[in-house]
């Protein structure tokens, strides 16, 4: 197979449909069908709590779990909770949505192969659920519940990639990179990733664009430019989610200031003050507290949390700023560059080592805000345009965007 940074965009459909495949080889074909349900039950504007406890009280694998998390200290119920509808009641809409998709769908994606890994991806992957939800309380308003899920999932492909590409991943896994730097050397150096394993399982089961996309994307960074639709919103949170490093041995921690490398990007992101992250990462430790028993059965719990809090408040201040934007401006530091003015915008492109080019959105100050790989030989322009997030150009815009390409290849 290729490596996955010299396959083109026209031919990811290919790679995923292969994917699909390889799922179906592990026992990850099928859809989870309760999960399915609650996902239909979401979309329905006029669905009621009511209509949620139906289908719960008919789960034995998640109603007895609703039922211990509604009685837990957390909620202070003066007399025990006994029913699934009170239970509803105490958990709310939102919360309980999260869990129990996201129990069902995770529990979907457990592929055998090496538990202890799986557990510890799992255990990082809930408190990133409980991270972004927090984070979408003020940054995706609306979509908390799909926050949850979207944080949850988006690194469920790591422990299927230890089934899949066995001792080449583990190779990888074993240089404990952090989680940028980890998905640029698996797109470098792997015929697939983390994301196109669970782009293609997504597909397969037909979920959400919703949930598709901000997983897909979750290590690209957004575009500058804000929109404020529903994916763009829940891309930045899972943008942000996603670089975080859960290292909860973290030692030598800064308190976060004004001055704090990050935070001027965070705040841009997701119109954050520091003094908010730090709200947000409290809440979240309470949360992650309050849900890790219903997910005991793959989790593995973290440990140290009142350290790992801190380390995560001066993560959330760094990680937009680190690992990605490093890579984008140091890459092609010493490369030949050639300039583009494009829809109002500027693009910087640069031949790469092994054959493919990069091409970057700069700001007016000459900061690269996003990059796009492609192969010179056969890349589409319409391709470029949608990787870089530039809507409705014109045919001649487009037609020299695709001359440029193409000088890329010579």
């Amino acid at each position: 197979m290729k490596l996955r940074n010299q396959i083109s965009a026209a031919e990811l459909g290919e790679l995923y449909q292969l994917l699909e495949r390889k799922l179906e080889g592990v026992g990850l074909s099928s859809q989870p069908e309760v999960a399915i349900k609650l996902l239909e039950l979401s979309r329905n504007k006029n669905a009621q709590l009511s209509d949620y406890a139906k289908l719960i009280r008919n789960d034995q694998s998640v109603s007895g779990r609703v039922l211990r998390l509604a009685n837990s200290a957390f909620f202070a119920q003066r007399r025990p909770i006994t029913t699934i509808d009170r239970a509803c009641v105490i958990l709310g809409t939102d919360r309980l949505k999260a869990v129990s998709l996201g129990f069902h769908l995770s529990r979907a994606c457990q592929s055998g192969g090496d538990k202890e890994y799986s557990r510890k991806i799992w255990g990082e992957s809930l408190y990133r659920a409980c991270l972004a939800s927090q984070l979408a309380k003020t940054a995706a308003p609306g979509y908390v519940s799909e926050a949850f899920v979207i944080g949850l999932m988006m690194d469920a492909g790591l422990p299927i990639m230890t089934t899949l590409l066995k001792d080449e991943f583990r190779a990888l896994r074993d240089q404990k990179l952090s989680p940028g730097r980890q998905a640029r050397v698996e797109f470098e150096t792997l015929p697939f990733t983390h994301v196109d394993v669970m782009t293609a399982l997504m597909h397969k089961w037909k979920l959400p664009e919703m949930l598709v996309k901000p997983i897909e994307m979750h290590h690209t960074k957004p575009p500058e430019s804000r929109k404020d639709d529903a994916i763009s919103q829940l891309h930045r949170v899972a943008y942000v989610v996603g670089l975080i490093e859960l290292d909860s041995s973290a030692s030598g921690v800064k308190q976060v200031t004004e001055k704090t490398p990050g935070v001027k990007t965070a705040q841009r992101l997701l119109t954050l003050s520091d003094a908010d992250l730090a709200s947000v990462v409290s809440t979240t430790t309470t949360e992650y507290g309050l849900t890790s028993e219903m997910f005991k059965e793959i989790a593995q719990g973290l440990t140290n949390l009142d350290e790992l809090m801190e380390h995560v408040q001066q993560s959330l201040a760094d990680a937009v700023d680190s690992v990605i934007e490093a890579s984008m401006s140091n890459d092609a530091a010493n490369k030949p560059v050639e300039r583009l003015a494009f829809h109002g915008r500027s693009l910087e492109f640069s031949r790469d080592d092994d054959g493919m080019a990069t091409v970057y959105l700069v700001d007016s100050e000459g900061t690269r805000l996003v990059s796009h790989r492609f192969a010179p030989s056969n890349a589409r322009a319409s391709d470029v345009c949608d990787a870089l997030g530039i809507e409705n150009a014109a045919p001649a815009e487009v037609e020299q965007l695709q001359v440029s390409m193409r000088r890329m290849a010579a």
